[in-house]
C-alpha cells in the first residue's frame, strides 16, 4: 500500500505550472485521450447532456449555500494536529455513512497511534500524507460518500483498487483554486473540457455545478470517489500552507506530529 499510495499520487497530482508533475501528467492525459477514436462523439454526447440538464434544473440551485462539509453541524467532533514547529491545525469531522472508519480514526488519536509520527510525503501546494509509513494488513472495506468532496484543507483516507482503505495513514489536500485554474487552463488549450478529462483520466464524473465548487473552494476533483473524507480544515491553513511548501517525498527535516487531540 505505501508503494501504491506515493505512485498514484505523485503521478496523478503536483503543483499547477507550467513545468509541475500535475501538468505534464494532463499532458500526457490528454495525448492518451486524442487517441481515442470515439472521443469526439463522446465529447459531443456530454456536451450535449449537460446542457439539457442545466436546462432542466434551472442551471442549478442558486439557493444553496455551501457544501456540507462546511457548515457547521449538530454533533460534529474536532481534532487537533500539532505539528512540531509549525503549529496547529483544527479539522471538524464530518458524521457520515462511514461512521465506523470516522470512529477507527478518532480512536487511533485517542490511543496516540499518530504520536511522533510524521508527514512523509509532500507533494508541494497538492496534498501531504501523514502517519505511519508502512502497509497496514488491517484494512477496512470503504466506499466515498457521494455528498464530501477532496476539497482544500480537506482530511481524507485512501480507498485503494480493491475499495479497503487503511487508517495507518491520512491525507490532507492543499491544493487551491488558482492552481486548478491553471490546470483547467492548459486542458482546454489542449482542445479538451475539464470534465472531459476528469471523466477519461480518473474515470471520475461530476456535475458542472460540482466543478463550479471546486474552482471556489479549490481541492483535488479528480479524486472524488477515490478518498474516504473524514474532515474539513477549519483553523490553521496558514500552517498547511507552509508545510505544503517542501515539495519533497522525505523531508531532510522531518515533519513531525507531535499529537492528535480530540474532543
Amino acid at each position: 500500500m505505501r508503494k501504491s499510495l506515493k505512485v498514484y499520487f505523485q503521478t496523478s497530482i503536483g503543483a499547477a505550472t507550467g513545468t509541475s508533475p500535475m501538468c505534464k501528467h494532463a499532458c500526457g492525459m490528454i495525448r492518451n485521450m486524442k487517441r481515442n477514436s470515439n472521443l469526439k462523439f463522446l465529447r459531443v454526447f456530454i456536451l450535449l447532456l449537460v446542457m439539457c440538464t442545466m436546462l432542466l434544473t434551472g442551471c442549478g440551485n442558486s439557493d444553496q449555500g455551501k457544501p456540507v462539509q462546511f457548515e457547521k453541524q449538530e454533533g460534529q467532533r474536532l481534532v487537533r494536529i500539532n505539528i512540531r514547529d509549525f503549529g496547529a491545525v483544527t479539522f471538524r469531522l464530518i458524521p457520515n455513512e462511514q461512521e465506523e472508519i470516522v470512529n477507527g480514526f478518532i480512536d487511533k488519536c485517542k490511543s496516540g497511534f499518530y504520536n511522533g509520527t510524521s508527514f512523509y510525503n509532500i507533494i508541494e501546494d497538492y496534498l501531504m500524507i501523514g502517519g505511519r509509513d508502512q502497509d497496514d494488513p488491517a484494512t477496512v472495506s470503504a466506499k466515498a460518500s457521494d455528498k464530501l468532496y477532496p476539497f482544500k484543507g480537506s482530511l481524507c483516507l485512501n480507498i485503494s483498487g480493491d475499495g479497503k482503505c487503511s487508517l495507518n495513514s491520512f491525507i490532507i489536500i492543499t491544493i487551491d483554486k488558482g492552481q486548478l485554474d491553471n490546470i483547467e487552463e492548459l486542458v482546454e488549450h489542449k482542445g479538451f473540457t475539464f470534465s472531459d478529462y476528469i471523466k477519461f483520466g480518473y474515470k471520475t464524473e461530476l456535475s458542472e455545478e460540482e466543478l463550479t465548487a471546486f474552482r471556489t473552494y479549490g481541492g483535488a476533483p479528480w479524486l472524488y470517489g477515490h478518498t474516504v473524507v473524514l474532515g474539513q480544515a477549519i483553523e490553521g491553513m496558514d500552517v498547511l500552507e507552509n508545510i505544503s511548501k517542501i515539495h519533497t517525498d522525505e523531508p531532510e527535516t522531518e515533519i513531525i506530529i507531535d499529537s492528535i487531540e480530540t474532543d
